[in-house]
């Protein structure tokens, strides 16, 4: 019994043991949640800040439930995969893409409940991350708030509706902009459960994916999406397939113009 016994407490303190943290540069940003934020979304490779990954926000927040962000990563090569948070929001998570033939480059709008860095990762073919990201200051709660979709009695006859602008950017990319009737619910107001636009995949004339993303709670309401998707001259049209939470599917296509915008 007492070899049992022994045993029994050397596994318990073997378990006990915590694991060695990662040695994180320090935060420009300055958050009290740096630490959490790269040991739960930026692992596998290391990490640096580099100012080629621009993050452009308002210093402070109009509307809280509508806050414009552009990430522009394309000084930087062989981009995998991009990672938006909110450092200090309830649901830190924002966005995910992987721009397969894609400049690395999104627009969209979020909500805040707080003044909050956002905090931006880039990881390229390496592994390595590369953060950029910025304050937002905000009077706060966008998270919390209902969506506007539910003081209109019938807002699911419009769900998934969209909007779309394409334009040509240069002889090989386009400029899309795409607007999705979704509320967008966070599950955070009171009675309303999570209902979310989850997943966007663009493919290409011929069937190439072109970009991933994932979106989560966070993304506003009517989810609004500016992509420069690579389309050679040849090149006419781009497929569009979304889903939400509640497994609904959207699918439209959108005609992009031969000819160089003026």
């Amino acid at each position: 019994m007492t070899k049992i016994l022994r045993i029994l407490a050397l596994g318990l303190a073997v378990s006990a043991s915590p694991a060695l943290a990662r040695d994180l540069p320090a935060d420009p940003l300055k958050s009290v949640m740096w630490d959490e934020m790269a040991e739960r979304f930026f692992t596998g490779g290391d990490i640096v800040f580099d100012t080629r990954v621009k993050v452009m926000v308002p210093k402070s927040a109009e509307n809280q439930m509508a806050v414009p962000v552009t990430v522009d990563a394309r000084e930087l090569n062989g981009v995998a995969e991009i990672v938006v948070l909110a450092d200090l929001n309830p649901i830190p998570q924002v966005l995910r893409m992987q721009p397969q033939q894609a400049r690395p480059f999104i627009g969209f709008r979020m909500k805040v409940e707080q003044a909050t860095p956002v905090r931006v990762g880039v990881r390229t073919v390496d592994g390595t991350w590369h953060l950029g990201g910025a304050w937002i200051d905000a009077a706060g709660g966008g998270c919390t708030a209902p969506a506007n979709a539910h003081s209109v009695a019938n807002w699911m006859k419009t769900l998934g509706e969209t909007r779309a602008q394409v334009l040509r950017e240069d002889v090989n990319t386009a400029r899309v902009t795409v607007r999705m009737k979704h509320p967008m619910d966070t599950g955070l107001a009171d009675g309303i459960p999570a209902f979310f636009m989850s997943d966007v995949n663009v493919q290409g004339e011929e069937g190439g994916a072109v970009a991933k993303i994932e979106l989560f709670e966070p993304v506003s309401e009517d989810p609004t999406l500016t992509l420069l998707p690579l389309v050679s001259a040849a090149e006419t049209r781009l497929a569009f397939n979304a889903r939400d939470t509640e497994g609904n599917t959207y699918a439209y296509s959108l005609d992009v113009p031969a000819a160089l915008s003026q």
